[in-house]
């Protein structure tokens, strides 16, 4: 029997990594996933400078419209020092941020207030995206005859076309009434944005202006504002009855979030390992099933061994995907830890951390044979991709939940109804990799184990009886209806 298994399972494996396709999405996932995180960052980045122009009696509102630009690339220096000093202990890394803060709340630039942060030239602010430049001309008529011909404004980045045109319109006592956004772009819509978060900061400083006080002031009191200091019991807090307070607590650190963000890009490596090897399995069996070959396979094996080794010359194939990923994504966290130091090591260190690769590895052997044996039984009562596509329907869309499982609980892993849903077998492959950093109780693990193997037993007994109703005896899709009632009964051909 096991010798036939491994036979089987050889015949498969052997035949898909000749393949191709196989060595493509060998390579080419990876880099797709590289891709579709480094992409959207770079073409953020590599946004070309826009020229705007602001025609206006006064410069309180251009200087508004500055300033709100300054505070979005104020903030995505702060999330840069951020990260730069996360692996620093608490103390400093607030001592960082508090003077990036001081410094802006003084009304310092970006780049100013990472020099008061002591930042390393690595850390910088992004590139202002908007520049105001000299309006050529206070006629709307003129300014947008500039931008439909695309001629061309000198300014701190060179020559460029013009993007937009800010038109305000004052009363008799200088009040601004409207203001008028002219752009030949219909899309973008930050500068839009940035001129109604002027127009609001004009209202503040004017009712702070009524009590004595500036903007600048609110901003310095609010640099002042004493950090939230995030700590948890330790271990030794648990279990301790005496409660010495603060002295059993500790801070949380890089160290305590690493769990949670390897857990989560684990179940999703999971969930797109699995969904990618199962169809292999799919449409193997439709091929096999259009071409005839099952007569011949049914010769030389049992109808068992036949579907058992077809799962294990697939997990062999999966198990040489992963193995490559990991030792791909082993050498990349490697050469990042080079550049990135202690927060990379920390990262790697929970993420190969026996708490999250033993459900890992549970979750992925139940997980695939569960949804496999599902994949096999639905090709063997197909013969062609097109009649496989009526059944797959509905049941990619209820493979989609899963997935959005995974997403929910990286923000909410101890979700009451995520627990509810961690004892449904269908989920528990992926979201008991989630809830692993929270370490649950032993018999809850045990327990959900228990079930899930319990469940994946059922559904490969049920899948065999449906393989063998579509393998043997030629059950399909005009068939569904007929052999429902006579599914478990061995030997009986369907009607």
């Amino acid at each position: 029997m096991m010798r036939a298994i491994w036979l089987v399972a050889r015949r498969e494996y052997i035949g898909y990594v000749s393949a191709w396709g196989f060595w493509l999405g060998l390579i080419l996932t990876p880099l797709g996933i590289l891709a579709g995180a480094v992409l959207p960052r770079a073409i953020e980045s590599n946004q070309p400078v826009r020229y705007y122009v602001v025609v206006d009696t006064k410069d309180d509102f251009r200087d508004a419209v500055q300033e709100h630009l300054d505070g979005w690339r104020a903030g995505a220096a702060l999330m840069a020092l951020e990260q730069h000093v996360a692996p620093l202990p608490p103390e400093e890394q607030r001592a960082a941020t508090r003077a990036f803060e001081q410094a802006r709340g003084e009304g310092k630039s970006p780049e100013e207030a990472l020099d008061a942060a002591k930042a390393p030239e690595t850390v910088e602010a992004p590139e202002a995206k908007f520049v105001a430049v000299r309006a050529p001309s206070a006629r709307v008529e003129e300014l947008e005859r500039i931008m439909k011909s695309e001629q061309t404004l000198n300014g701190p980045s060179g020559e460029r076309s013009l993007f937009a045109a800010l038109i305000v319109r004052r009363d008799q006592v200088g009040e601004i009434e409207t203001i008028e956004y002219i752009s030949r772009d219909v899309v973008v819509a930050d500068l839009r944005a940035a001129a109604e978060g002027a127009l609001k900061r004009l209202a503040k400083e004017r009712l702070l202006s009524q009590v004595g006080l500036s903007n600048l002031d609110v901003r310095a009191a609010e640099a002042d504002i004493p950090p939230v200091i995030n700590k948890r019991f330790s271990d030794g807090a648990r279990t301790s009855s005496s409660g010495s307070g603060d002295a059993a607590k500790k801070e949380v650190t890089l160290t305590d979030r690493a769990p949670f963000i390897a857990a989560s890009l684990i179940a999703l490596v999971l969930w797109l390992l699995i969904f990618s090897v199962v169809n292999f399995l799919l449409t193997g069996t439709i091929e096999e099933r259009s071409n005839k070959i099952f007569d011949s396979l049914l010769t030389c094996v049992r109808l068992t061994d036949l579907l058992f080794g077809k799962l294990l010359g697939v997990l062999m194939l999966s198990l040489t995907l992963v193995g490559v990923w990991a030792i791909l994504a082993l050498w990349g966290g490697l050469q990042a830890a080079e550049q990135m130091g202690p927060a990379m090591t920390e990262f790697l260190g929970a993420a190969l951390a026996p708490s999250l690769i033993a459900p890992a590895m549970i979750g992925f052997l139940m997980g695939y044979v569960m949804y496999g044996a599902i994949f096999l039984a639905l090709g063997s009562l197909c013969d062609t991709i097109q009649e496989a596509q009526t059944l797959m329907t509905p049941l990619i869309i209820f493979l989609m939940i899963p997935l959005a499982l995974v997403v929910v609980a990286i923000t909410n892993p101890d979700s009451s109804l995520l627990n509810i849903l961690t004892w449904a077998p269908f989920f528990t492959p992926f979201l008991m990799i989630l809830r692993a950093p929270l370490e649950p109780s032993i018999w809850e693990t045990l327990g959900q184990f228990a079930l899930m193997t319990a469940f994946t037993a059922l559904v490969v007994w049920t899948a065999t009886r449906v393989y063998r109703a579509g393998a043997v005896h030629g059950a399909g899709m005009n068939d569904v209806r007929g052999w429902f009632g006579g599914l478990f009964s061995r030997g009986k051909k369907a009607d």
